[in-house]
């Protein structure tokens, strides 16, 4: 075992011990770029449309455009898949994690309370020769910081979680005034993948600074976020690790595009070893 590999593993118990004394459970994101920042797709895609026109607003215009492209996609979204979705969808929030559950833009970021799992999603696609990160998240810290309460955020369909107001979140509403920090939220809905992913989420406000850099960096300098680097060279042993836990893309994607996925991989696995046992037949002749 690649003692990096070991390293992090008792940086990642150590955390998690720690802070399951203060009753807190650690939330997780893998990402297969090291140096992916911390944003929601609603965030990535507008700062991809800004780059990419070379169209460059004020910050109130950046994030007025931010809100308006939520609206446009929300309301797109509830207009074409409404009678695709359950009725337990169909409230405001649960519309919101559908969409999110399929690729659209939301102010959600995925994270997860399952340390493999994250790694799971690391690896996935991942280019061995390049470093991948895991992010380590205190949840109920971030919500200290951003809004001065403890404890996890529930989105209620009437607009209001307790005393804070989640409206200005919601592309239904959008409310002009207020700045609306980033927040840990409990998922409002829950479908099989939610579910086999042990899903959690940030709800990103409208700064466009990723989620490391938000808080005048109180949220690492308090140890509420971390991020733990997975060089190249422990690319196998991570591998190692998922395969001896016994997880791949049926378990975190349990419908027919798992399967389907997983059963791509497996074909893939064998050929590669197919290869190997022909190479190595084809070294032993030739001495």
């Amino acid at each position: 075992m690649n003692p990096k590999w070991q390293q992090i593993l008792d940086q990642v118990t150590a955390l998690r011990r720690a802070e399951a004394k203060r009753g807190v459970t650690l939330w997780y994101r893998g990402q297969r770029f090291a140096q992916w920042p911390l944003h929601s797709r609603l965030h990535r895609q507008c700062i991809e449309y800004f780059t990419k026109t070379e169209i460059h607003f004020g910050d109130s215009e950046d994030r007025n455009f931010l809100r308006e492209e939520y609206k446009t996609a929300y309301r797109l979204f509830k207009a074409k898949a409404w009678h695709l979705l359950d009725p337990m969808e169909r409230g405001d929030w649960g519309i919101i994690f559908r969409m999110q559950h399929h690729g659209f833009p939301t102010r959600l970021l995925d994270w997860t309370r399952s340390f493999a799992c994250a790694f799971y999603f690391a690896q996935l696609d991942r280019n061995p020769n390049e470093d991948a990160a895991i992010y380590v998240l205190n949840p109920e810290g971030l919500n200290l910081v951003s809004v001065g309460r403890e404890g996890l955020v529930a989105l209620d369909e009437g607009g209001t979680a307790g005393n804070l107001d989640t409206r200005p979140y919601h592309p239904r509403y959008l409310m002009e005034k207020g700045d609306p920090p980033t927040i840990a939220v409990v998922p409002y809905f829950s479908n099989p993948r939610m579910v086999a992913q042990s899903s959690a989420f940030t709800l990103s406000g409208d700064s466009f600074l990723p989620l490391e850099n938000q808080f005048d960096g109180q949220l690492v300098a308090k140890d509420f976020l971390r991020q733990i680097i997975l060089p190249a060279e422990i690319y196998q042993d991570i591998e190692d690790f998922l395969a001896t836990v016994g997880v791949g893309h049926f378990e975190y994607f349990p419908d027919l595009e798992g399967l389907r996925s997983a059963y791509r991989t497996e074909m893939d696995r064998t050929i590669k070893h197919a290869r190997e046992i022909l190479a190595s037949r084809k070294a032993g002749a030739n001495h």
